[in-house]
């Protein structure tokens, strides 16, 4: 995937917007990005506004070890190498250069904390928990504000930013649910200040594990269409 090599002084600004609906996948799509940029050597700053820090450690160590999530939480001991493999995961996501604010932001509060870290990538999950600076009349009008500080907070600290957004449910009374930038309209005009837009959905209400990504705007490059095999367990 090109987020493994993409980061450079030229994304410097960017703002890439990661869409889907709930359960869909899209802050586990995201911390396998932030890992795999954090092991090329760069430094990410990723900020959770949903998480427990417990339930993103464990997604980590489980991708990371190949440990399923269910014996990770429910097992009593170690079965075969697993040890090994635990301990070898925990030295490794050690090493990484990833930073993990955890609770409610605003984006003055994002921006103050990220000023000084150098981060090379930051990541957002999501924006409809971010918090206004600013009173507005209504909620879509507020989270349209947040998004332009985003791009503003992207260009002034000259960093690339991934946001993950909710989409909204129109895509799901349609027969295959491909989501489309449309279901980003209704949480303000988000799709106007990102430089790419990457939908996701579950392409099987039966089979959950199968799921479609495409890119949907791309200003630097072509648009695509692919399907992802989803393994919870890791």
């Amino acid at each position: 995937f090109p987020y493994t090599t993409l980061f450079r002084s030229r994304d410097g600004g960017e703002v890439t917007i990661l869409g889907a609906r709930p359960s869909v996948g899209k802050s586990a799509f995201s911390l396998q990005i932030i890992k795999n940029v954090a092991k090329q050597g760069f430094r990410v700053g990723y900020f959770n506004l949903e998480m427990l820090d417990q339930q993103i450690y464990e997604r980590m160590i489980c991708g990371e070890s190949g440990i399923d999530l269910q014996r990770l939480k429910r097992a009593t001991a170690f079965l075969g190498d697993e040890k090994e493999r635990f301990d070898k995961s925990n030295q490794e996501l050690g090493k990484l250069d990833i930073r993990i604010s955890s609770g409610s932001f605003s984006i003055s509060e994002i921006k103050a904390e990220s000023r000084h870290q150098n981060y090379d990538l930051i990541v957002i999950d999501y924006l409809q928990l971010i918090r206004s600076d600013r009173v507005a009349e209504s909620r879509r009008v507020e989270v349209g504000q947040i998004s332009r500080q985003i791009k503003e907070l992207a260009m002034e600290l000259d960093v690339p930013i991934i946001v993950l957004s909710q989409l909204s449910r129109k895509s799901e009374y349609t027969q295959d649910k491909e989501p489309s930038m449309a279901d980003l309209r209704e949480t303000g005009d988000i799709e106007q200040d990102a430089s790419t837009v990457i939908l996701m959905w579950n392409l099987s209400d039966e089979f959950r594990n199968f799921k479609g990504l495409k890119v949907d705007k791309n200003r630097q490059g072509k648009l695509i269409s692919i399907p992802l095999e989803f393994d919870g367990d890791l």
